[in-house]
């Protein structure tokens, strides 16, 4: 299989020659360099990784078209967008990423990528001014809802002398998402409900009962179905995350509506993963914001289950859900797996809240498979796994 990496301007590219030395283990990989990025580093370097010539300009020295036609050459900006299985734009600028949201194709690696129809991964790299710029964010937000995958840029000291966010991404964090692009599509033909991150539910017109969860578990799971080919739709509570290529968000706030829009999508799908962390209880709301007083009681009602509710429709469905507790994990567990029928319960502690890396338990009615110091998309697919 063949991967096109474009290796823009951005003061990590050197980065990637990390990324291209990995990939050629398994993959024959062709880099294409913008003329400035030359000036950054030396084609050399990618030629080395590689052992293939790097592409640079989109037209040779002495380009002569009537020899092209009569001697039936290929031009190498088509060829290399119908060799590509997959193109990879690493690091990349604010520069590419708006010529390729708006069409512009006026050198090599935008060519490529406007004339291909392989995925695109884009992992951005630039200042944090430029990164925060609302027309780079708008741009970004285009070509996701066209389908284009990234991999934003992390937060930390950037070459330029600011902190923030605009690093380019971990090169194993980039390397895993083309692994997953470039997998065995296992799960095409499914259909995946999943929910996320926590609900809210209003005491008064400014405040709200609600958890802790980031619903990056959610997230990392429905970014992993859709990379595996899945049908995946992300019934989400209120979050901070970006949206995902190719899946499809219903946005709610509370509980009752995350019940009611999974109960309208339940019955399509193959499998529901649980991974949200709805609030348990509700209170009726103050039609007025409540005044400050020296003590307040407030009265909670307990809420809709959503896992237990939809567990009665089950039929011949997969249900995966999630317990979260502070001691007695395993038991409790169990427990919830056999109270609301489930195939696979993820257990994990407190202590997981908001990490990027956590220790999980896989358990089912047979055994348990214990993961530790495992990021939230390899246990994503770790759970994927269960359904093949």
């Amino acid at each position: 299989m063949n991967i096109v990496v474009g290796v823009t301007s951005g003061i990590a590219c050197y980065k990637v020659v990390d990324l291209v030395s990995k990939l050629k283990e398994d993959f024959n990989v062709n880099v294409i360099m913008t003329e400035n990025s030359l000036k950054l580093i030396s084609a050399r370097e990618f030629f080395k990784a590689t052992g293939n010539k790097v592409a640079v300009k989109l037209f040779n020295p002495g380009f002569n078209y009537r020899d092209y036609i009569k001697n039936n050459k290929r031009i190498k900006h088509i060829s290399l967008a119908d060799k590509a299985d997959l193109i990879v734009i690493a690091p990349a600028t604010a520069d590419i990423i708006g010529k390729i949201a708006n069409g512009i194709a006026d050198d090599l690696l935008s060519t490529t990528v406007i004339a291909s129809s392989a995925p695109k991964l884009i992992c951005p790299s630039m200042n944090v001014k430029m990164w925060q710029n609302p027309i780079v964010q708008d741009n970004v937000k285009k070509l996701k809802k066209l389908g284009y995958y990234f991999i934003d840029p992390e937060n930390g000291m950037l070459a330029c002398g600011y902190k923030g966010v605009g690093r380019l991404a971990n090169i194993k964090r980039i390397y895993t998402h083309i692994r997953l692009i470039m997998s065995k599509r296992d799960l095409v033909g499914k259909k995946i409900l999943i929910t996320a991150g926590p609900t809210q539910e209003e005491i008064d017109p400014v405040r709200v009962i609600t958890n802790k969860s980031s619903g990056k578990m959610g997230y990392s799971i429905a970014t992993a179905a859709s990379l595996r080919g899945a049908d995946v739709i992300l019934v989400t509570g209120p979050t901070n995350l970006e949206s995902i290529a190719n899946v499809k968000v219903i946005d709610v706030k509370n509980t009752s509506e995350m019940y009611m829009a999974v109960k309208r999508e339940f019955s399509s799908c193959d499998v529901f993963i649980s991974a949200a962390a709805v609030s348990d209880f509700k209170i009726k709301k103050s039609k007025d914001k409540i005044k400050k007083k020296e003590k307040m009681v407030l009265k909670l009602d307990k809420n809709i289950d959503i896992l237990k509710e939809i567990s009665k429709k089950k039929s011949n469905k997969k249900l995966i859900g999630f317990a979260l507790e502070t001691k007695d994990l395993v038991k409790n567990a169990l427990k919830k797996l056999k109270e609301k029928n489930l195939d696979l319960i993820v257990a994990n502690s407190t202590k997981t809240l908001g990490k990027e890396k956590s220790d999980f338990m896989l358990i089912d009615h047979k055994l348990k498979r214990k993961f530790l110091n495992t990021s939230k998309l390899d246990i994503a697919n770790k759970i994927l796994d269960t359904l093949k």
